[in-house]
């Protein structure tokens, strides 16, 4: 995934947002939303046991480590779910696109074993927003239909309604047995997909830490590494390693911001107050204390004199150029950083307390959105849900080592580890797809020695592990997940880009801190009020 999206997926509320408008799906509707998504019944959970991980997941939220690749994978899908139609998937790619369907053999494989003539919309990153509402527009809905969570969506709620299936009354509850591998989903999973009381799609599992500095051991091991207990202490380590051309951080300051913030104490994403109410995290005077240290930070001159929307700032992290980068989740900042430099151990900071408060590790949303199925009838509805119930395999089936590698000595083969190892052919006919695929749904995340590049993959997983356990420890979670708010829908996409233009030019001197607190007063009327009424009202209903 690009580093513009999953570092902005990181900051998404609920399903769906504003800015790029779809027409032609109605919109003049009764916006009942909010309340409506507090009553759904969520699919029964039921983990997948047939593989057992060498460190175990808990309740909290801990990811199942798996240190080895399985020597004998097991079935999960029982039958072919397919019958021979064709289907149509709109879904984004977060790699170089695969050969196409004609010249590739993987790609016939996966409509063998999937049961059906499949067609790929894919999209990429920048730019899927405009492809999907092109999409819409053209009048003729994919089967398949991937909706993320932040990339400027409008109109989501009518789009569903009008256009594609409610599965509410397939999955909810006991339901969703039928379907295993989607059983295997958490609640937290199915929360995302809910729409004005409706289960809309199968989600899509994601790591379920959020951001976190990733710093190059390189760089700070005359600081003696990068934890700190303090913000003086994080800054006198920023003064040190930087220095000749080396920089301690990449000058992409929102991100910054959201790592820092949770130093600070400052909510994930919204507080709620104790009448009920809610506060935006960046209205609030913990994120207004972490801009400040950022000012500081920027008049040390320890950020890299970079454009605040770089592209390349993992590379100059592996390089020894950049000092620390943002990432996702934690096993993203090991993981991409490996990609980068296969000897490299990224070093992963736990946030220190800052401003006489605790911190807040902030808890990601858990699924970076779901797929909807374009309305049907019941039959046609179920058998592309057993499609999603194949793309869920977990990690130990056979069907998941066929959807990411392909066929053994033809897409990839074992390494000396046993781990599978994609070939040339692998890397042209297999990446682009299956990233594709993995967009449309996958198994719960699980810290997966194979997913890891160099040598050092089952400690990598050992260390990420130890990483989230330390997290664990202060981690919240965002209370409006699983809740709907229209006016979310509406004005989010414009509140967070203006937003981030404003830290933007609050850290480079082009605008005073003052203004931070009157541009939020403003945004009040603007739709931020209404946004908080929304949720709270769902929330008190769900009590």
């Amino acid at each position: 995934m690009s580093r513009r999206t999953f570092l902005s997926l990181s900051t998404a509320v609920a399903a769906g947002a504003a800015a790029t408008s779809l027409t032609g799906c109605g919109s003049g509707g009764k916006k009942t939303g909010e309340a409506a998504s507090s009553k759904v019944k969520l699919p029964s959970y039921v983990p997948f046991t047939k593989v057992k991980p060498d460190l175990p997941p808990n309740a909290k939220g801990l990811s199942a480590g798996f240190l080895s690749y399985p020597k004998d994978l097991v079935r999960s899908v029982p039958k072919t779910p397919g019958d021979g139609s064709k289907i149509t998937m709109l879904t984004e790619i977060w790699t170089q696109p695969p050969t196409p369907k004609g010249s590739n053999a993987y790609w016939k494989k996966v409509d063998k074993e999937l049961g059906v003539d499949l067609t790929a919309i894919l999209g990429t990153d920048p730019g899927y927003e405009e492809k999907f509402s092109a999409t819409i527009a053209g009048g003729n809905l994919p089967d398949l239909l991937w909706i993320p969570p932040n990339q400027g969506i409008q109109h989501i709620a009518e789009l569903l309604e009008a256009k594609c299936a409610d599965i509410t009354e397939y999955v909810s509850g006991d339901a969703v047995k039928e379907y295993p591998n989607l059983a295997a989903m958490t609640p937290a999973h199915w929360k995302t997909a809910v729409v004005n009381g409706k289960i809309w799609g199968a989600p899509v599992p994601y790591p379920a830490f959020g951001q976190v500095y990733a710093g190059n051991p390189k760089v700070w091991e005359k600081a003696d590494g990068i934890q700190a207990t303090s913000p003086e202490e994080f800054l006198a380590k920023c003064k040190e390693v930087t220095g000749g051309k080396v920089w301690a951080l990449e000058p992409i300051y929102v991100n910054t911001a959201s790592v820092l913030s949770q130093c600070f104490g400052a909510p994930n994403k919204w507080r709620q107050n104790k009448d009920g109410s809610l506060t935006w995290f960046q209205d609030t005077d913990e994120y207004l204390e972490t801009l400040n240290f950022i000012l500081k930070l920027k008049k040390a001159g320890v950020f890299y004199p970079g454009n605040p929307k770089m592209a390349d700032a993992y590379i100059k992290m592996a390089q020894g150029s950049i000092g620390a980068t943002v990432h996702a989740s934690p096993f993203q900042a090991r993981g991409e950083i490996r990609v980068q430099d296969p000897g490299l151990a990224a070093e992963i900071m736990v946030p220190f307390a800052a401003g006489g408060n605790k911190p807040n590790h902030h808890f990601h949303l858990g699924t970076i959105g779901y797929t909807a199925i374009r309305k049907g009838d019941e039959k046609r509805v179920r058998m592309l849900l057993g499609v999603l119930n194949y793309l869920a395999a977990p990690f130990g089936s056979k069907e998941r080592e066929f959807l990411e590698f392909g066929t053994e000595g033809e897409d990839f083969t074992y390494d000396k580890n046993g781990f599978p190892e994609r070939t040339k052919q692998g890397k042209q006919q297999v990446e682009g797809l299956f990233s594709g695929l993995q967009t449309v749904t996958t198994s719960p995340f699980a810290l997966i020695a194979s997913s890891f590049t160099g040598d050092e993959r089952a400690q990598d997983v050992k260390d990420v592990y130890a990483v989230e356990q330390k997290l664990l420890e202060t981690a919240v979670r965002n209370p409006v997940v699983g809740h709907y708010s229209d006016a979310y829908t509406q004005h989010y996409g414009r509140m967070s880009t203006e937003a981030t233009d404003l830290v933007n030019d609050i850290v480079s001197g082009r605008k005073k801190l003052s203004e931070w607190k009157p541009f939020w007063a403003e945004w009040k009327n603007k739709g931020l009020d209404q946004m908080a009424k929304e949720f709270a009202k769902s929330i008190e209903k769900s009590a």
